[in-house]
């Protein structure tokens, strides 16, 4: 066992680049799925993910589902957390849907990588995936 703790030394989010696409519909080995984030070469530790509702609108509407979260080795997918998706119509007055999971145990090794899909085709082009965390 190591004399000192480890702790990530250098800050990076990871992110879809763009929204989440169709619906998912294999959870063991997804076709859907989007590169969310890739760890550095000694590793990473993923502190929080964050789903949120964004769109070429300022009124991205979300509908009831779910978002999943992959771990995958470069062989196999590994689902690792699913995230519940809420009905929102923002407005003025609403802010659009926004989901936060703090995780003290998400480490990915190098050469493995964080994916996200979702279940119902109603939120594509709108939900957006963010980890946040640190190479080791």
């Amino acid at each position: 066992m190591a004399a000192d703790p480890v702790f990530a030394s250098i800050p990076r989010v990871g992110g879809t680049t763009a929204a989440l696409g169709a619906a998912e519909t294999n959870l063991n080995v997804p076709t859907q799925s989007s590169l969310v984030f890739t760890p550095g070469a000694g590793g990473a530790k993923i502190e929080e993910i964050v789903v949120h509702a964004a769109s070429a609108t300022l009124i991205p509407t979300t509908v009831a589902g779910l978002v999943y979260l992959f771990l995958y080795d470069a062989t196999t997918y590994h689902l690792f957390d699913t995230i519940p998706v809420t009905a929102v119509t923002p407005s003025t007055t609403v802010a659009p849907f926004r989901a936060s999971r703090r995780y003290d145990n998400l480490w990915l090794p190098a050469g493995w990588v964080l994916r996200a899909s979702q279940s119902i085709v109603g939120n594509a082009n709108v939900l957006r995936v963010q980890a946040l965390g640190g190479d080791l």
